[in-house]
């Protein structure tokens, strides 16, 4: 993307909201706390292997580095709406943050049809005389290669 001009980067949004990045440290560790134990409630609908509590405490801290930079809502929303579409598919963190990214970039592009200007009127063509007459008021004279079967007199 460094390629492309500022002025086109600067509407491309970030692929997540970024909101762990305006919290504290405390209200980080309450919103991951909070993010645990929604994923815990959607996984215990689905066969769990008897794990440690050491394995079992690294998924959630996985779950919660794919999951932090969303709202609380908007993961238990993406929860919801694969536990819908996959009822017997447990999910993994990279399912649910590919859910929710595909959900923000729907809606960025919908934001993005709303606000586009309308398109431009199409515009009347010039007809053959009248460029004739523009180039010729402008002073080209444009010369023709007679065509096959005329002779060049």
């Amino acid at each position: 993307m460094t390629n492309l001009p500022a002025a086109m980067t600067a509407t491309i949004p970030t692929p997540t909201p970024q909101h762990a990045a305006s919290l504290s440290p405390q209200e980080l560790a309450d919103h991951r706390q909070k993010i645990a134990s929604e994923v815990e409630v959607v996984l215990s609908a689905y066969f769990q292997p008897n794990e440690g509590a050491d394995i079992r405490a690294a998924q959630l801290a996985w779950w919660c580095d794919e999951l932090q930079d969303w709202t609380r809502e908007q993961v238990v929303f993406a929860l919801r709406q694969w536990n819908r579409a996959n009822p017997r598919r447990r999910p993994t963190p990279g399912d649910i943050s590919g859910l929710l990214k595909e959900i923000r970039g729907r809606k960025e592009a919908e934001r993005m049809r709303a606000t586009a200007p309308p398109p431009e009127p199409e515009k009347e063509r010039v007809s053959k005389e009248q460029a004739e007459a523009i180039l010729k008021d402008a002073g080209f004279n444009v010369r023709r290669f007679p065509k096959v079967g005329e002779g060049a007199e």
